[in-house]
C-alpha cells in the first residue's frame, strides 16, 4: 500500500513541476518604453507624431511637448517608427528589458522633393555591434531607382537619450566617414541623410552601437 502511495505522490510532483515549467516557457516579459520625438535640424520638440511599435501595441501620437509612452511593452528587440505628415519616417530598434524604463530620442527630417526611390541599408558597424573602438570607419550601401542623380550625404550621430546630435560627416560623396574620439561603454544612435541639390531625398533608419572598454 506504501509504494502505491509513493508512486502516485510522484506522479502528481512531476504533474505539478511539468505544469509549472509550460507556465514558465509562455509567460510573457514586459518593460515600460517612453521618449520625445525632436526636428532633426531646430530640434524642436515634434507634436501629432505617429509612433508604433514592432511587435506591435497600440500607436500613439507625441504630445506637444514631444513625448510619447508606452506604459506596457513586451521585452526584447523592439522596432519604434514615427511617421509626420511633411517628414521623412523613422524607424529605431531599441531592447526593452523587464520591468525597466526604457528612453529614447527620435529625429525626423523635413521631405524636400521627391527624387526618386533611395534606400539607405546595410551598415557598417551592424545594427546593435557592440564593442567597439572609440575610433572607426562607419559604411552604408544605397540603392537608387534614379542612377542619374549625384547624392551627397550628412551623417549624424547622438548619444542615448541624448536631445543634440553631433554632425560627423557632412556633404560626403562616398558612403563612409570616419568617427573619432568615442566614449567608452557608451550607447550611440546614428544614421545617415541623402541629399541632392541641397534638397534632403530620404534618411536612413537609426542604427545603434555600443563602444567597449578602450581604454586599457
Amino acid at each position: 500500500m506504501k509504494r502505491i502511495n509513493t508512486i502516485i505522490l510522484c506522479t502528481l510532483l512531476t504533474l505539478f513541476f511539468a505544469s509549472c515549467e509550460e507556465d514558465k516557457v509562455g509567460f510573457e516579459q514586459y518593460g515600460s518604453l517612453s521618449g520625445v520625438v525632436v526636428d532633426g535640424e531646430t530640434y524642436q520638440p515634434l507634436e501629432g507624431v505617429l509612433i508604433a511599435t514592432s511587435p506591435a501595441s497600440s500607436s500613439i501620437i507625441t504630445s506637444t511637448d514631444g513625448q510619447f509612452t508606452f506604459p506596457k511593452v513586451q521585452a526584447g528587440e523592439v522596432t519604434v517608427t514615427a511617421r509626420k505628415k511633411d517628414y521623412l519616417s523613422n524607424n529605431v530598434l531599441v531592447s526593452v528589458h523587464e520591468d525597466e524604463k526604457t528612453e529614447m530620442t527620435m529625429y525626423l527630417v523635413e521631405d524636400d522633393k521627391d527624387y526618386g526611390s533611395v534606400t539607405i541599408f546595410n551598415p557598417v558597424p551592424g545594427n546593435g555591434a557592440v564593442n567597439q573602438l572609440e575610433s572607426f570607419t562607419m559604411e552604408w550601401e544605397v540603392d537608387q531607382s534614379k542612377s542619374s542623380i549625384s547624392l551627397t550625404y550628412d551623417v549624424f550621430l547622438f548619444e542615448s537619450n541624448s536631445t543634440t546630435q553631433m554632425l560627423v560627416g557632412e556633404g560626403l560623396a562616398v558612403t563612409e566617414v570616419v568617427v573619432d574620439n568615442l566614449k567608452d561603454n557608451t550607447t550611440y544612435y546614428w544614421y545617415v541623410v541623402a541629399k541632392y541639390d541641397g534638397d534632403i531625398v530620404t534618411n536612413s533608419p537609426t542604427w545603434t552601437f555600443r563602444t567597449g572598454n578602450n581604454s586599457n
